[in-house]
């Protein structure tokens, strides 16, 4: 079992990272499913929300908006919708159950740490060596949280950077399945 997080500070291009680590999955031939969590921009390219996107089908929902108030949880500015949650809950199980090769949760986030909410219950499944593979996203303020804790899930960590984040994908590639 190989757990690894991506960290990194906001805007570093810990999703884009996730993204083209599932592509070099697809390409060795394996089978990469999960969430990916891609910012919404308005025209003049402000932040409006958060995206979740199912790997396995491509298909999207609206995850968080800064404008909406769906009556779900918020943390900061981002209101989240209830609904686009339990979708996200429902297409990581769906991964889990399917039994693939890599599972990537992007993110694990002040929701999941702070609010017990989100995509929380996917860690406790991690420590249970049920999925071989693992790619999670952890905001790099709240690593030391997250490694408080889920104590017993051991991981390897990458940090993204404007420097890094074109050959950290398959450096973590290379680490997942030692290719």
């Amino acid at each position: 079992m190989t757990n690894v997080v991506l960290t990194g500070q906001v805007h570093a291009g810990k999703t884009t990272v996730c993204s083209a680590v599932a592509d070099l999955a697809q390409q060795y031939g394996y089978c990469a499913r999960g969430i990916l969590t891609p910012p919404i921009f308005d025209q003049q390219g402000n932040r409006l929300g958060i995206e979740a996107l199912d790997l396995a089908s491509g298909e999207r929902r609206e995850l968080a908006r800064i404008d909406r108030d769906w009556g779900g949880p918020h943390v900061g500015p981002y209101h989240f919708d209830p609904a686009a949650l339990q979708w996200g809950q429902d297409v990581i199980a769906r991964a889990i159950a399917v039994g693939c090769d890599l599972l990537i949760v992007d993110e694990i986030g002040r929701l999941e740490l702070e609010q017990n909410k989100g995509f929380n219950h996917i860690l406790h499944l991690l420590a249970t060596s049920v999925v071989p593979r693992s790619l999670l996203v952890v905001r790099a303020t709240l690593l030391d949280t997250f490694r408080r804790r889920w104590p017993e899930l051991e991981f390897v960590t990458f940090e993204v950077t404007e420097g890094n984040r074109d050959i950290l994908p398959l450096e973590i590639a290379e680490r997942l399945f030692l290719v």
